[in-house]
């Protein structure tokens, strides 16, 4: 049984730690923010797994530089959570920001966490 939960535990943070921040978000973001909240855990979760597959088809399971001896998922995991924590303490104290200059924020912090995780990634 105990060998069983391990197994499933591994699973869940294996693949699907990053999925523990829907609930967060919901919770901590305003009523009008939270699809746009959630599309951007996705966008982050996907571009994560993508830019880790990319590296894992060149044959650098553990960065180009080999400098972190970490691996890439948990990498990834730091720092895009590093990034969608800020995001949703940001969008916690911004209730009544438009839905245009929300999404530009949106965009402006995927694209820092994008370009922090491939710096990282490679590392």
């Amino acid at each position: 049984m105990l060998e069983e939960l391990h197994n499933w535990g591994h699973i869940f943070v294996k693949g699907w730690l990053d999925a523990t921040w829907f609930p967060i978000a919901l919770i901590l973001v305003h009523r009008g923010q939270r699809i746009k909240a959630c599309a951007f855990i996705v966008v982050c979760m996907m571009v994560m797994r993508l830019q880790i597959q990319i590296f894992d088809q060149m044959g650098f399971a553990k960065g180009i530089t080999g400098f972190i001896d970490w691996p890439l998922i948990v990498r990834g995991y730091i720092v895009y959570g590093v990034f969608i924590l800020l995001f949703i303490i940001l969008s916690y104290f911004s209730p009544f920001t438009r839905g245009a200059i929300y999404l530009a924020a949106s965009l402006s912090i995927f694209f820092m966490a994008f370009t922090v995780s491939s710096i990282v990634l490679i590392l």
